[in-house]
Parts: structure tokens; C-alpha cells; sequence
């Protein structure tokens, strides 16, 4: 794991926070708590390259909200929720934390007034927008081999669209930056359960164009979940003092999605204390509707802190499936060298 800042800020026990966190950032300027989503048109091209690639990075999309999630994650870090302890400590990333938006007022926010909703609703082609699932990520050590998305939440591929922000430059040494196999979302030989592929196996081998993003801060980039795709980590595996990657991605839901308990390893990205049955349409203040507007009751209910984020029954659910089933549910692939990693979340 890495030894810089950072990484020790994320780890300082005497800090750690429990329950809801409310940073004192301000909202980027123009924006009204308790208003209506900010909007951002998507050209026709883009959307026709959406649907062609599997994945369309926009420039400057939330540039505006730059210095206001990099506050917020400066405050993130400097007092790291009791949810973000698992994944620092795997050493994956300096800081990693799940649905941030339910205990963090700031990422709440972002989800609720910033363009996003309306640029995915566009890519998209939905009506509506709701929140599977989110993630801060900061400072990855370790990398990711190329791999399709299956930590979505409790939806399925068709109905999910992940998504990606960056708040600092990176790419510009090939690592750091998410890398795609454009069109790799159409393949036919993927197995929906599957997470690493290899790039010559089944039908991958004719998806030859990759992308070769160096997003900068405000890029936003928009994937299809069965778009291959990789994470490469800097070559020591550390990042150095006064270097950093921070970004904050997700998977939101389309209009008329169904909510599947699908158990096993994949429930990790299903941990909250939401009563939704299996079948049922995905809806309530656990996936909360952002585009075009919000549901008030959905609102209440969070703002109130009502939200559980994480369910003590379904963790020791969740640890007993896992710790029986560990040689299917644990998978290993090397990254730079002989390096190994466990393939849970990305």
C-alpha cells in the first residue's frame, strides 16, 4: 500500500467518522440547494458514438464542480468514513469508499444538481435517471486488468450506464486513466457472470481500437458496463508524495429498471438496509430518481437521515456466502508483473 499522505490521512484512527457527514463546501456558484438539475446538451454525434464505442468521454462536461468535489473529497479524506476501512486496507486504492452519496452530503449534491443525469439520460436515450450505485476513488496502487463491470448494483447490464469524473489530469503516462476497447460492448462471448478477460479470447480479438484518454479535471467519461476496459497503476505501485488521482464514478439506472438480489460477491455493491424484493421495480429513497427531477418523499427520507447505508444482517449475509464460496467468488490476475489482486469492485 502506499505511504504517502494521502494514504496515511485515510487510515488515522483518530479520525475515522461514523453516520452522516456534512462538509462545509459551498455549492458552485449558481446553484440553489433544493433546485432544479443543471442541464448540459449532448450532441446527436455523441450519442450516435455512444451507441457505436460503448463509452464517449465530454470534455469539460463538470468543470464547474471541479474545486467543489475536490473539497469535498479533501474533507472525505481527511475524516474517512468507518465504510471506507475494507477497501484502504486491501491497499487497492489510497482512498476507496461506496455510496458515498448516502452518508456525504456533498456527493449527495453533486448527484442531485449537477448536469449529470440530464448528459446520461441524453446518452442514454431514458426518460428518467435513478442511482444504482457510486464510489470515490482515489489514488489507484494496483491497477485493474480489462474486465467488464459487474459491481452495478442490484441491476442488470441492460439497465445500467456507469460513469466517471475526474477531478486531476491523468493518462499523460499511460496510467491512471481508465483504457477502453471501443465497440467491445456488442461482443457475444462474454459471459454475463465473467469479470477479467483476456483480449484474444472468444470474439475480443476483432475489437482492435482502444482509447487513449487524458482526461483532465471536469471530464467526464460514459461507458456502456460490458465495454471492456483496464485501469493501469504507476509502475511502483505508489504514488508519489504531491501526485494524486481523485475521481468519482458510479452506475446509474435507466427508466423501468428491476431491482435483482443477485447475492453472492456482487451483493457488496447491495449493502444498504432498503426493503426491495426481488423483481420489483427499482424506485425509493435507497436508488434515488435524479433526472429529470427528484421525488420528494425520495428526497425527505435522506435528507432526514433516514438512509441505512449499510445493513448489519446483510454484511454478515454477505461474509458468510463469501467466506463458503470463496473459490468462486474470489478471482486473481496479474497486474504489471507478478503482482495479484482480488477482483471485487473497480
Amino acid at each position: 500500500a502506499g505511504s504517502n499522505t494521502i494514504a496515511q490521512k485515510a487510515l488515522n484512527p483518530s479520525a475515522i467518522a461514523f453516520g452522516m457527514q456534512s462538509p462545509p463546501v459551498p455549492l458552485p456558484v449558481g446553484v440553489a440547494a433544493g433546485g432544479l438539475p443543471q442541464s448540459f446538451a449532448c450532441s446527436e454525434q455523441q450519442v450516435m458514438q455512444f451507441e457505436e464505442d460503448g463509452v464517449i468521454m465530454i470534455k469539460g462536461a463538470l468543470k464547474p464542480w471541479v474545486e467543489f468535489l475536490r473539497a469535498v473529497t479533501e474533507y472525505q479524506i481527511e475524516h474517512p468514513h468507518v465504510w471506507s476501512l475494507v477497501g484502504r486496507m486491501s491497499g487497492l486504492y489510497d482512498y476507496i469508499q461506496r455510496n458515498t452519496w448516502m452518508t456525504n452530503d456533498g456527493f449527495r449534491d453533486f448527484l442531485y444538481y449537477s448536469p449529470l443525469g440530464h448528459i446520461i439520460s441524453q446518452l442514454g436515450q431514458t426518460p428518467e435517471v435513478r442511482v444504482s450505485t457510486d464510489m470515490l476513488l482515489v489514488n489507484p496502487n494496483k491497477g485493474f486488468g480489462w474486465h467488464q463491470d459487474n459491481q452495478n448494483g442490484p441491476i442488470d447490464f441492460p439497465d445500467a450506464i456507469r460513469w466517471w469524473v475526474a477531478m486531476d489530469r491523468c493518462g499523460e503516462n499511460d496510467f491512471g486513466a481508465p483504457e477502453y476497447l471501443l465497440g467491445s460492448h456488442k461482443n457475444k462471448t462474454v459471459d454475463n457472470e465473467a469479470v477479467f478477460v483476456t483480449l484474444d479470447s472468444g470474439d475480443l480479438p476483432k475489437y482492435t481500437r482502444t482509447t487513449k484518454f487524458q482526461p483532465e479535471p471536469g471530464d467526464l467519461i460514459i461507458w456502456d458496463p460490458r465495454t471492456i476496459h483496464r485501469i493501469v497503476a504507476p509502475p511502483s505501485q505508489i504514488w508519489e508524495e504531491g501526485t494524486q488521482r481523485r475521481a468519482l464514478g458510479g452506475t446509474m439506472a435507466t427508466a423501468g429498471s428491476t431491482y435483482h438480489n443477485k447475492g453472492g460477491a456482487s451483493a457488496i455493491s447491495d449493502l444498504a438496509g432498503h426493503s426491495q424484493l426481488d423483481g420489483q421495480p427499482l424506485g425509493g429513497a435507497y436508488f434515488p430518481q435524479i433526472y429529470p427531477n427528484r421525488v420528494p418523499k425520495e428526497e425527505a427520507l435522506r435528507s432526514q437521515g433516514g438512509i441505512e447505508s449499510r445493513s448489519a444482517r446483510k454484511i454478515a449475509d454477505l461474509g458468510v456466502t463469501l467466506a463458503s464460496n470463496a473459490g468462486k467468488y474470489i478471482s486473481f490476475s496479474k497486474v504489471l508483473g507478478k503482482k495479484k489482486y482480488i477482483s471485487f469492485s473497480k
